[in-house]
């Protein structure tokens, strides 16, 4: 035969709790728990929330011209542009465009980090006809490449302590618009070794910041001054 059931101030308390397990735990026969047992789940069903689906903040809002900690960098987000043409890049298809976040990048860390891991910070999303990287666990599409402003290198390695004026360049298919807006995702890095893999390195990328940017044609310094 089934015990007793428990007392009504006990399931009331379960109810209010918000525990779906400590409501079912108190809908079992006490000569299963005991009331005591019961007392107990609910009091620590209660501190972790009853053990409901916890809901957690979402990333922060990216902001233009505002510096950024995401370990294992400093990012500043300056603008987001697009362009056909830009010396020494190049496109897989020559219809294709160029979408480039430019921004000021700063390894704050006391060693060289890999050019992956700089692509890995900064990634976007809701732009249709984005030439996809592979190999990337990072939300969002990956950099098909990251150049310095100043010459047009590679961004790689990044050396510590010193400042980047970049740009993440992601290649666009030609037979799409170019974007009016993008989602820019920058994401926070931890240092340690995978399950399978025992290399220590720059891992699980993780969204901190979002923003949702416009994105206007870029201009050269002669178009600049022409309008001016």
């Amino acid at each position: 035969m089934p015990g007793p059931a428990a007392p009504p101030d006990l399931r009331a308390r379960a109810r209010a709790s918000g525990s779906l397990v400590a409501r079912r735990a108190l809908d079992q026969p006490l000569r299963r728990i005991g009331i005591g047992g019961a007392v107990v789940l609910l009091a620590v069903t209660a501190a972790f929330g009853g053990l409901r689906e916890q809901t957690q903040d979402g990333p922060e809002a990216l902001v233009l011209d505002v510096p950024v900690e995401v370990a294992p960098f400093e990012l500043t987000v300056h603008r987001v542009v697009w362009t056909t043409e830009l010396p020494g890049q190049y496109l897989s298809d020559k219809t294709n465009r160029w979408v480039g976040v430019v921004a000021t990048v700063r390894n704050t860390t006391d060693a060289g980090v890999l050019g992956n891991t700089l692509a890995d910070a900064l990634t976007l999303a809701d732009v249709d006809g984005l030439v996809p990287r592979p190999g990337s666990v990072a939300p969002g599409v990956v950099a098909s490449s990251i150049a310095l402003l100043e010459d047009g290198s590679s961004l790689n390695p990044v050396q510590p302590g010193l400042s980047y004026e970049a740009a993440f360049l992601f290649e666009q298919d030609g037979s799409v618009p170019p974007p009016t807006s993008a989602t820019v995702l920058v994401q926070r890095q931890t240092w340690g070794s995978g399950i399978l893999d025992a290399t220590v390195s720059w891992r699980e990328p993780a969204t901190a910041l979002r923003g949702e940017l416009d994105v206007r044609e870029a201009r050269s310094d002669a178009d600049a001054e022409g309008e001016s």
